[in-house]
């Protein structure tokens, strides 16, 4: 059946955008006139342009903060006792990025017609990440959404000031390496061969830099489009690499084990574990399901297969610590915790320890990112620099040397 979406206006004057299936455009119309709405504009699988900003239509995804203003007033909604139907409605209107509109209303519509909110947000996964969504279902299963949505509007608010905060500190970096790139692109472009020219012309023997450094912008002049074609085929097949499982196992493997950086990101991705496994043990889901949602929110590979180890291990009648006592991703510290917090019936306080833990060690990083990128930025720039100049100022040398004699 042919698909539709539209744009139409309530009675009191909103604009609603949606899609449905219909037969033909007729049928379509009705269709929209049956939900109480004026029609304004019904195409076939055409886009529908919606009256947001300038700058939220730019957007292709809604970022971070257009997610938390979303779960931070429909929390607010919800705890003042407005029903969820109600409060999505008002979000709707409300809500000026134009995709994340669009999904609200249909998440709207699905609820109403007998669809559970978990199934709805899984509707709209460029919207709604599985996070969000296996949290809501969380929330859904233990009865506790409105404190679940709580729980994830920090657990948004901190990804965002973390990715901030990694943004702010590599910014410098990125700049000085950009620059440095442009730098040997114009010397390998223009300045190094007027001297191989120069040098040819005097029969002089090029040192070992200079010739690597010509023979680099030989490379790129005579076979340029050559390597920009294979760089995009090769980046094309990564892509699709990247897809696979063993391909995302693979990048997952190497984001933690990367320097600095792996070590911040498997910090990150415990605290968000911690984070919400406490959560839902605390909101009274069974640890079995607890664990299969909290696999959701992990983000890497090798963690969701330690935590799959550890439910087959709850589910063989171990305890959550016992699969997990000699794995590389997860620390002994937190197995350990982990541990004692089973002995002691508190699951649930012991991973919110872990997890502000983590949160200060992640904050602790964060904030000297910079410092410890600095030695290795220093590194690679003064040799930069050094192999440069012998490159260019070694041939020069050897002239006045021979000149000289």
């Amino acid at each position: 059946m042919p698909s539709y979406r539209f744009r139409a206006v309530s009675a009191s004057g909103a604009e609603r955008l949606g899609d449905l299936e219909a037969p033909d455009l007729d049928r379509a119309a009705d269709l929209v006139r049956g939900m109480g709405l004026t029609p304004v504009r019904i195409a076939a699988g055409a886009p529908v342009r919606s009256t947001g900003s300038l700058s939220a239509r730019l957007r292709r995804r809604p970022q971070l903060r257009d997610l938390i203003l979303f779960t931070r007033q429909l929390e607010t909604m919800l705890e003042s006792g407005l029903p969820l139907l109600t409060a999505l409605e008002t979000l709707h209107r409300q809500t000026t990025h134009p995709e994340l509109a669009r999904a609200v209303d249909r998440v709207r519509a699905d609820v109403e017609q007998g669809s559970t909110l978990t199934d709805a947000v899984r509707r709209h996964p460029r919207c709604f990440s599985d996070l969000y969504a296996s949290l809501i279902h969380a929330g859904e299963e233990g009865g506790l959404l409105t404190p679940m949505l709580e729980r994830l509007g920090v657990l948004l608010e901190n990804e965002e000031e973390t990715l901030q905060r990694i943004r702010s500190a590599t910014f410098y970096p990125l700049i000085v390496v950009a620059e440095l790139v442009l730098a040997f692109g114009v010397l390998l472009r223009f300045v190094l061969p007027k001297f191989a020219n120069l040098f040819r012309n005097l029969n002089a023997e090029l040192p070992l830099p200079t010739r690597i450094l010509v023979g680099t912008s030989d490379l790129l002049e005579r076979h340029g489009l050559l390597l920009l074609g294979g760089a995009a085929v090769a980046a094309v097949c990564f892509h699709f690499w990247a897809r696979t499982e063993a391909g995302r196992r693979q990048i997952d493997a190497w984001a933690f084990g990367v320097p600095i950086f792996g070590p911040l990101f498997q910090k990150i991705a415990l605290a968000r574990f911690s984070r919400v496994l406490g959560a839902l043990v605390a909101g009274g889901i069974p640890i079995v399901q607890a664990l299969a949602i909290a696999r959701g929110v992990a983000g890497n590979r090798l963690l969701e297969e330690e935590i799959d180890r550890m439910r087959d291990g709850v589910v063989a009648g171990q305890g959550l610590s016992d699969p997990i006592q000699d794995s590389a991703v997860i620390p002994p510290l937190v197995v350990k915790m982990i541990s004692v917090g089973e002995e002691t019936g508190s699951v649930d306080k012991v991973l919110a320890r872990v997890a502000r833990f983590y949160d200060r060690d992640v904050d602790y990083a964060v904030r000297n990112l910079s410092t410890a990128l600095e030695p290795a930025l220093l590194i690679v720039l003064g040799g930069a620099v050094l192999f440069t100049a012998l490159a260019v100022f070694l041939p020069l040398w050897n002239l006045m040397t021979a000149f000289r004699h």
